[in-house]
């Protein structure tokens, strides 16, 4: 009898055992299906967020194509100014050629200043103006610079032909980057150099001359910066010119404000005609001779 207990027992821990073998064994497999889960769920989740991210993308993508066709399909309108008188009109023409730089028809012309300028006063004077080019053939309009000078080496050309110097501000309205180029010029040629006109205080562009180069000692240069030049000295300017040589011009220095002048106050004359005086009640007052003035 107890025999059979402890076989009965036994059978029974075998299969206890074998149960919670069992049970660790599912335990690991729902920990590693669970672990797989989580991973998939995480994996699904950074892929849902990247494929919305590339539809936000290319929602707004095709926004900002949809704005560029509208955009491009649409012109822009240009501002129509609103002149009255004859210059004004004139101006405005002129402005507008000079900023387009191209050949322009009277209508296209018409789409920026909102007027004909094909007809009456306002033609003729185009036509006749020194900064218009017209073109009777065609019927076009187009500025006019004062020089025909197109790029770098047109400037270079230029100054190479004027002597006497070319002013930076003959040449700004040739064309757009013609103000730069002519700078650059005299920084980049060591043919050309730029110096300031001490009365208009301009830049001018002028060649370099070889033939007017020549090579001075280091006696003469020495003795010539060693002369001292008097800056009130007006006899040395007197002299200067006797020799038919311009001095020139002197800086003018600031002394002060001028000395203020005490203005004497004039006294005003009595107006007889706005005083009412009543003297009845003495009239021997007025026999006798009359003043022409109460204060003098």
């Amino acid at each position: 009898m107890a025999g059979s207990s402890k076989r009965k027992a036994s059978v029974l821990e075998k299969t206890l055992n074998k149960y919670r073998s069992g049970q660790k064994a599912a335990s690991k497999i729902m920990t590693a299906a669970a672990r797989d889960r989580a991973a998939l769920d995480a994996r699904s989740e950074a892929q849902y967020a990247r494929m919305k991210a590339a539809a936000e993308a290319q929602k707004l993508a095709e926004a900002a194509a949809i704005a560029a066709m509208e955009a491009e399909a649409k012109p822009v309108e240009p501002v129509k100014v609103v002149a009255t008188n004859l210059l004004a009109k004139q101006k405005h023409a002129i402005d507008t050629l000079f900023a387009q730089r191209r050949p322009m028809s009277n209508d296209d012309l018409r789409v920026f200043l909102g007027f004909d300028c094909n007809v009456g006063p306002l033609f003729e004077s185009l036509k006749n103006h020194e900064k218009v080019r017209y073109d009777a053939a065609k019927g076009l309009f187009e500025y006019r610079a004062k020089h025909d000078v197109l790029c770098k080496e047109d400037v270079l050309e230029l100054v190479n032909s004027t002597p006497d110097g070319l002013a930076i501000d003959e040449i700004v309205d040739a064309y757009v980057k013609a103000k730069d180029d002519a700078i650059a010029l005299a920084e980049e040629d060591d043919a050309v150099i730029m110096l300031t006109n001490t009365e208009t205080k301009k830049k001018v562009l002028f060649r370099k001359q070889p033939e007017y180069e020549v090579d001075l000692s280091e006696d003469f240069v020495g003795s010539f910066h060693d002369i001292e030049i008097p800056e009130y000295d007006v006899d040395f300017d007197k002299a200067l010119r006797r020799e038919g040589i311009e001095p020139t011009p002197r800086p003018v220095y600031d002394l002060g404000p001028a000395p203020e002048v005490e203005k004497k106050k004039k006294k005003r004359a009595v107006n007889f005609e706005r005083m009412n005086v009543t003297n009845a009640h003495m009239p021997e007052l007025f026999k006798a001779a009359q003043v022409d003035r109460l204060d003098g």
